[in-house]
């Protein structure tokens, strides 16, 4: 991918709507179970980096060098 604007531009959007579909959803989660919701706890919780490495199809396992290099990245 090229570093031009109009990539990092898609690449923030794309990025923008990961988090922000992920907090709703950890939102109505939280009114579901009775508790509030807090940004910083969310956000400095690691279930937040597992949501947004979920949709975003980001591997957290120890093949992710090699489905890299298989993709040519």
């Amino acid at each position: 991918m090229d570093y031009l604007p109009n990539n990092i531009e898609d690449g923030y959007e794309y990025a923008v709507s990961i988090v922000r579909k992920n907090v709703s959803d950890e939102k109505d989660r939280r009114d579901q179970k009775g508790e509030t919701y807090s940004h910083s706890n969310y956000f400095k919780s690691a279930q937040c980096r597992i949501d947004y490495n979920t949709v975003a199809g980001i591997s957290e396992n120890y093949d992710l060098i090699e489905k890299l290099i298989d993709k040519g990245i």
